[in-house]
């Protein structure tokens, strides 16, 4: 891949996350102080070109470097093998991936290409698992999913954890998500634009081929029978109060089960005892959790009937109370946003020579991860710096290839570092005593 005209291409830049990926990655060109070789993607080439002049000049340029214009429609399998062609790395910004997904990774696989996309739909990320990672590990192809606010910075601080422990030292982890609105001089409500919601429609519309989905995944990757933790994390499906973090909510993502795959990849690659994880949204008040309780229950009941999910697509304004919108939101409300994670880990202090430990953990270690807004901001950052993780540390990464987890795939690369110094970082809070719930 040594000879491709472009380090990086993002497929989908005229998209509204994939215009953020295009502005981040002029960013970091000039905290990194190293030129990048990259092109922009998408089926309507004139949109291409106002988006570069838009962005930046209308010279073309990213400071005195240009940037490549390919036309490329997922709905033609030829374009999509010339964009593979011409490039080492696709950042794939064209959701909803259920629809628009594989067209990509089998064109990327057949063409050398790695892929990075930023896709939270389950279904998906489990089945080109299934159908590809044989055939990826082959070509020496590295295609990652969930490369944004779903799921790194779970996924990275769950690494992170881990490392502080020590092999086998970790026994499970809850995170805790908090999102920070600062309502000065902006609309207090902040609308999501609406390819989120119709990446969960499909979600949800192909919510019964889950399981067996998983099924197959676990019999088809994994060699090793998992073995039966003596200890069960306790998770809570209401809302419910812990000291020092307000109400909680459950916040069922695809966080939760890539961090299981995640962990089934180690146990498998690396014999180190299992971990489990869970996670909760936290709100100051019980009724702001039982709205969001209340509001996840109705969006899932909109989209799971056919004619409700029609009309929730395509008014989404109308039918999600204007929290998402076919505009989504400005860069000033964004601006005015950041999130915090806080994934409480515990384990013990001392192995005693065995993997299966009997007594109680007795070590606990927090993780605090922060950054600005998540959904655009913080999702762009995390997918270029997974995609220059493998530009610049395939070395580091399991196997020659495959289609994997992000924890597993960027587990030894130096993505934390690369993420603080763009402004998402993690930091290990001093321990405690462990108190369970």
């Amino acid at each position: 891949m040594g000879d491709r005209e472009f380090e990086l291409t993002i497929f989908g830049a005229t998209g509204y996350t994939g215009g953020y990926v295009l502005r981040n990655l002029i960013a970091w060109q000039n905290i990194e102080k190293r030129k990048r070789t990259f092109a922009i993607a998408g089926r309507d080439e004139g949109k291409l070109v106002n988006l570069i002049a838009e962005t930046i000049n209308p010279n073309g340029q990213s400071d005195g470097q240009p940037i490549g214009v390919i036309a490329a429609d997922v709905h033609d399998d030829e374009s999509i093998a010339a964009m593979c062609k011409r490039s080492k790395i696709i950042l794939n910004a064209c959701g909803p991936y259920i629809k628009f997904g594989e067209p990509v990774v089998k064109a990327c696989i057949q063409h050398g290409t790695h892929m990075v996309d930023i896709s939270g739909e389950t279904l998906y990320i489990e089945e080109m698992m299934v159908k590809y990672h044989e055939q990826a590990k082959e070509a020496g192809v590295y295609i990652v999913s969930a490369c944004g606010w779903d799921s790194i910075p779970s996924e990275m601080g769950l690494m992170f954890l881990r490392d502080q422990f020590g092999p086998n030292g970790m026994h499970s982890a809850e995170g805790f998500v908090k999102m920070n609105l600062n309502t000065m001089g902006t609309s207090y409500r902040t609308t999501v634009n609406h390819g989120t919601l119709d990446s969960l429609a499909e979600m949800v519309a192909n919510f019964s081929k889950i399981e067996p989905m998983r099924k197959r995944l676990y019999s088809s990757l994994f060699k090793k029978n998992q073995p039966a933790s003596i200890r069960q994390l306790r998770k809570f499906y209401h809302p419910w109060k812990m000291n020092g973090k307000g109400w909680c909510a459950p916040f069922i993502s695809e966080n939760i089960g890539l961090a299981d795959i995640s962990s089934r990849w180690i146990y498998e690659t690396e014999d180190e005892q299992p971990t489990q994880y869970f996670e909760y949204m936290t709100f100051p008040y019980f009724i702001m959790s039982l709205i969001f309780m209340i509001f996840g229950a109705y969006l899932f009941l909109m989209c799971w009937f056919s004619r409700t999910r029609k009309l929730i697509t395509n008014y989404p304004g109308c039918f999600t109370f204007g929290f998402f919108s076919k505009v989504g939101p400005t860069r000033k409300q964004l601006q005015n946003m950041s999130f915090e994670i806080e994934i409480v880990a515990k384990g013990w202090k001392s192995f005693a020579g065995t993997k299966n430990q009997t007594k109680t953990p007795d070590r606990i270690l927090t993780c605090i991860i922060t950054g600005p807004d998540p959904g655009y901001e913080t999702t762009s950052r995390c997918m270029i710096q997974s995609a220059l993780s493998i530009a610049d540390e395939a070395y580091r990464m399991p196997f020659t290839g495959g289609v994997l987890s992000p924890g597993f795939a960027f587990r030894r690369t130096s993505i934390r570092e690369r993420l603080s110094r763009h402004d998402v970082k993690f930091s290990i809070l001093s321990e405690k005593d462990p108190e369970f719930h």
